[in-house]
């Protein structure tokens, strides 16, 4: 080549070619020009996955924890709502029970069947044996449906 070749190859590289607007293709870097760039490289590309991976393991384990101690609190406070329910409902009952119990007391005191149909024992329609036979008495009951008899008799 010529002396003026020569030349070219000494002097300083040119500058990158300015990328174009809107390219997405990032620039190249050189390690060598950064600082603490002749360090040795940090961990393998297996690891990195490796820790990726666990931490998406544990994210999904958090989320599942969170929704399970959602439900239960979610069942705590549905338990706690029936149980204060079922308590306003025994309550309810058990006031309707007294009333019902009070109101068959009430009846029972004012209705006594035994003053609406009087009973005629057997005793009370025997006569009276203790003066022996010849001193016998009518029986009260008899005595007393007899005379009803004759008195509806004569009506008629």
């Amino acid at each position: 080549g010529t002396d003026g070749d020569d030349a070219d190859d000494d002097a300083a590289p040119a500058a990158p070619a300015a990328q174009p607007a809107g390219s997405a293709a990032a620039p190249e870097i050189d390690s060598s020009e950064m600082p603490y760039g002749d360090l040795e490289p940090f961990g393998r590309e297996d690891t990195a996955q490796e820790l990726t991976q666990s931490s998406i393991r544990e994210s999904d384990a958090m989320v599942d924890q969170l929704e399970r101690a959602e439900v239960a609190e979610e069942k705590r406070a549905v338990f706690r709502a029936l149980t204060r329910l079922r308590g306003a409902a025994i309550t309810s009952f058990d006031g309707i029970a007294r009333s019902q119990t009070g109101n068959i007391d009430e009846y029972a005191r004012e209705n006594q069947w035994r003053k609406k149909h009087p009973v005629q024992h057997l005793a009370q329609q025997e006569g009276d044996y203790s003066g022996g036979p010849s001193r016998r008495r009518e029986p009260r009951g008899l005595g007393q449906a007899a005379a009803e008899a004759e008195r509806l008799g004569g009506q008629q």
